[in-house]
């Protein structure tokens, strides 16, 4: 598949596949005419690089998780870093699961603090779920 193709069906840019390349995250082969050709596991790779950098991990670890499951043998101890490193970015991914629907019912509830009697309780608890999310991120 060429990159034109790649890029309108994942919905990325051509550029952020040749940026991709030149990290070495993907490796599409090169045909006579020098066009790059990328191939079912190249667009399998990129389909894992979209779904990573959703979930916030960073281009190195990317990388890393690229290299250990498409690119090295596995082995017992190649499970458990993994088991490890999963489990850690799934704790964090729940944790912004939470915070997520703390902001959500926060905004919800900002309408309705707008309304022409003021609504105290409302207030209350939105002032108690706003600094609940600010002690969870650890911020002042």
């Amino acid at each position: 598949m060429r990159g034109h193709e790649l890029s309108k069906l994942l919905g990325v840019p051509v550029s952020t596949l040749h940026y991709y390349e030149k990290k070495g995250l993907i490796q599409p082969k090169r045909g006579e005419n020098q066009y790059r050709d990328y191939a079912e596991l190249d667009i399998k790779i990129m389909k894992y690089i979209l779904i990573l950098k959703e979930a916030g991990f960073s281009l190195s670890e990317i990388g890393e998780v690229i290299h250990r499951y498409f690119r090295q043998p596995h082995n017992a101890d190649c499970q458990i870093e993994a088991r490890t490193f999963f489990n850690t970015k799934i704790d964090d991914l729940k944790q912004k699961i939470v915070q997520y629907e703390t902001i959500i019912t926060i905004m919800e509830n900002l309408p309705v603090m707008l309304g022409e009697e003021p609504l105290t309780k409302i207030q209350a608890e939105n002032d108690v779920l706003v600094d609940s999310f600010f002690k969870q991120k650890g911020w002042k």
